[in-house]
């Protein structure tokens, strides 16, 4: 599974929303005070009833063309429900992670993602950055020649302007998954 799914996992369970802490009996609660509840890594979080979908947890990215590409063996169309309740506040690319709870409803977060087409010597990881004009990159962890990067990953660090920096993350044997920033 990949880091970026495994992190939204985490998120939704609780591991790093960053609720700010009980400073005192009743102070600082979210929802109470005015203290802002703390966000998770998610552009869109909401709940879902999926009765065909089986298991506890799942990741999935929806590509442009709404195929959902699903990190689990499960039913045809079973994913749907979810994907479907996603896209009314956020459209194709995105990253997914869902979790059931015990009265079966599915809880399900999704940030919006790039995809660039991954050729089949590339790595199952990369990281870009420019900096004042200059272009760095990383493939599993190893420095190599900017010039070298995976070109469809060069393509999205050149769709911003100025310094810039991107991960990718192998879906397939032909599509990457990225994020993008403006630094």
């Amino acid at each position: 599974m990949r880091a970026s799914a495994l992190n939204l996992l985490a998120a939704l369970g609780g591991a790093s929303t960053e609720v700010p802490a009980l400073e005192a009996a009743g102070l600082a609660m979210p929802g109470l005070t005015g203290v802002e509840r703390g966000r998770g890594p998610w552009d869109v979080l909401t709940t879902a009833d999926a009765p065909e979908l089986p298991g506890s947890e799942l990741t999935f990215v929806a590509l442009p063309d709404g195929t959902l590409v699903v990190d689990a063996d499960v039913p045809d169309g079973s994913v749907s429900p979810l994907a479907d309740a996603l896209e009314q506040e956020l459209g194709p690319p995105y990253e997914a992670a869902a979790v059931r709870s015990e009265s079966g409803t599915w809880t399900v977060a999704a940030h919006a993602v790039l995809v660039a087409p991954a050729g089949p010597a590339d790595a199952d990881t990369a990281e870009l950055a420019r900096v004042d004009g200059v272009v760095t990159a990383r493939l599993d962890d190893s420095e190599i020649d900017a010039h070298t990067a995976p070109p469809g990953l060069v393509a999205l660090l050149d769709g911003v302007d100025g310094d810039a920096a991107l991960t990718a993350e192998r879906l397939d044997e032909t599509t990457w998954v990225a994020q993008r920033w403006a630094l």
